[in-house]
Order: C-alpha cells, then sequence, then structure tokens
C-alpha cells in the first residue's frame, strides 16, 4: 500500500518510544506538547482564552504515564505495546474531545442568548461542535467494528456516547435560544433549557455509574484487571464527579439567577424614555426593564437567560449582584 511505509516508520518511533522508563518519559512530554497544541488551535478558532482549559496537557500526560507504567509497557513485546499504545491514545483522545466541547459550549450559548449578529462569530463554534460531534460518532463506529468486546472497548465507548450525549445538549439548547428571538416561548424557555441540560446530565451520570460499578466488579473478580483502575478512575472523575458538579453548578447559578432578578430594581417609563430603551441582549424595545448594580437596563428575561451562563453583565462585564433597596439611576 502507498501509505505502508509512513505507517511503519510511525509504528516503529511509538514502539521504540516506550521501550525503556527514560522513552516513556519522553513519550509522556511529546503526548502533553501534542494535547497542548491542539488545545490551542481550537482556542485559535474559537477566538476564546478559557483559563479551565489550560490543564488538559497536564491531564493527558499524567493519565498516559500512569496507564503507561500500570499496562508495563516496557516490559512487554513490541506488537503488545503498540497496541497497548493504540489504547491509551484513544482514551487521551475522548478526553480531548470533552475538555474541546467545554470551550465551544459557552461560546455556542452566549451566542444564542445574545443573538449576535456576525454570522462568523456562530459558525466557528457550531462548526467545532458539528466537528467533534462527526468525530465521536465515526470513532465509535470504528471501535465497535474493528474491535472485540473488552473492558477498555466498553470505557472508551462510554467516553464518547458521553461526549455526543454533550453535544447533542448544546446544540438543542442553542437551538431553542435562537428560536426564541423568532417565537418566544416566554417564561417556559427557561424551562425548556433546564429540562435538556438536566436530561443530558442524569443520562451521562448513569452511564458514569454502571461503567464504575462495572469496572470495580472487573477489578476485583478478573485477574490481572488492575491496569484498568485508571480508566474506572477517568471515567468517575469525567462523567460522576464532573456530571454532579455541573448538575449543581447549574442548579445553583439558575437559583441565583432567579434571586438576583428579583432582587435587581425595575425601570420606570420615564428612566426608559432617557436612555436607549432597546434591550443589549435581544436588541427589542424595552416596555419593562431590570436596573443592573451597574447602571444598565435589560430585560429581565433576557437578562435571567444570560446569568443562566454568565455572572457578569454583558455590557461591562462586572459582576451582576443584587441589591433590594437598589436605586434606580441613569448613566
Amino acid at each position: 500500500m502507498k501509505n505502508e511505509p509512513l505507517f511503519v516508520v510511525v509504528k516503529y518511533l511509538l514502539i521504540r518510544g516506550c521501550d525503556t522508563f527514560t522513552a516513556v518519559v519522553g513519550m509522556t512530554s511529546f503526548v502533553s506538547f501534542f494535547c497542548y497544541v491542539i488545545g490551542d488551535f481550537f482556542r485559535t478558532i474559537l477566538m476564546t482564552s478559557d483559563d479551565e482549559t489550560m490543564s488538559i496537557e497536564n491531564l493527558s500526560a499524567t493519565l498516559f504515564y500512569i496507564l503507561a507504567v500500570l499496562t508495563g509497557l516496557t516490559l512487554i513485546e513490541p506488537e503488545e505495546r503498540f497496541m497497548g499504545l493504540y489504547r491509551i491514545f484513544f482514551l487521551i483522545f475522548g478526553l480531548l474531545v470533552s475538555f474541546i466541547h467545554n470551550m465551544a459550549s459557552p461560546l455556542l450559548l452566549s451566542m444564542g442568548i445574545s443573538y449576535n449578529s456576525s454570522l462568523h462569530r456562530h459558525l466557528r463554534p457550531l462548526f467545532v461542535s458539528g466537528f467533534l460531534l462527526m468525530v465521536s460518532f465515526f470513532t465509535l463506529m470504528y471501535l465497535w467494528y474493528s474491535n472485540l468486546m473488552s473492558n477498555w472497548l466498553i470505557v472508551v465507548s462510554s467516553l464518547n456516547i458521553q461526549n455526543i450525549i454533550q453535544i447533542f445538549v448544546t446544540l438543542n439548547v442553542y437551538l431553542l435560544l435562537i428560536i426564541d428571538h423568532s417565537i418566544p416561548f416566554e417564561e417556559k424557555l427557561d424551562d425548556y433549557v433546564f429540562y435538556i441540560q438536566s436530561f443530558g446530565c442524569a443520562v451521562t451520570f448513569c452511564f458514569g455509574v454502571v461503567f464504575f460499578l462495572h469496572g470495580i466488579y472487573n477489578t476485583i473478580y478478573i485477574p490481572d484487571s488492575l491496569a484498568h483502575a485508571p480508566m474506572i478512575f477517568l471515567d468517575t472523575y469525567l462523567v460522576v464527579w464532573c456530571g454532579i458538579k455541573k448538575g449543581w453548578k447549574i442548579f445553583i447559578r439558575r437559583r441565583l439567577a432567579t434571586l438576583k432578578i428579583e432582587s435587581l430594581a425595575d425601570a420606570t417609563i420615564d428612566q426608559t424614555l432617557l436612555i436607549n430603551n432597546h434591550c443589549p441582549i435581544c436588541f427589542q424595545i424595552m416596555k419593562s426593564a431590570k436596573i443592573t448594580n451597574c447602571n444598565h437596563y435589560y430585560h429581565g428575561r433576557c437578562l435571567r437567560k444570560w446569568l443562566y451562563i454568565k455572572d457578569y453583565c454583558p455590557m461591562c462585564h462586572t459582576i451582576v449582584s443584587g441589591h433590594k433597596n437598589q436605586t434606580p439611576t441613569t448613566d
């Protein structure tokens, strides 16, 4: 085959890159650098500098090193070593997809809420989300077509399924927010968004719990299953722990947004006439408005939707806080 020489060279380099302990450390550095470059590439496409995603290179390097040590890559035969690397890289790939989606998701939801008229600003996170969805789906198809049933296949498939579900949730919420600008759902939109996000969190959480228990069972009752422990911990961290944390964060943010909106002062008709009485979020005329602590005016429902995603003012990025005794003023 035309590409066979290149494949042989890459295979040889990967095998020799893990034949000693020192080589494994060097390969770990390469994995960390590679994940950093991929993450930075997508940060550039999305035009974001999300600090929460900067640890992808550290997490991927740690995962690779632990799996390389526990599976004994330096002690096994070259062909087995290559298969071990093959499996480890698929796990890291699933982790990388999850981190990139965490970059694109808040941007996409912010676009849906603010109704940004710049098409290319919408296309960037939409393209990334669609790309991740297709990659995860075809990866899942490839894995089940070309691999026999094993604990590794179950864990990697679980990770890809969870990524697909989370991307679908983000795209559906974005679609609801866009539709709401043309056909308002009124107060029901907040409930729809909450139900979709809760469904996604619940499904991924159930996947995580099932596969966590499956992994614990295999580790206890099946010989030589200790090497799968890092995969169990990875699944537990990404799905169970992160799922609980994300669900709790959604609930708290929703509750705080409602409390803040209720405590913000209502603008009078005279005050809305003194300013440009178009809501900066939806660009529609404001017959009623809420005044933030930084003295900016918004529709109450628009600001509530925004606060579900971000906790700062869309115009000046001041943290929005509610004040019961706030005195309305104009700029």
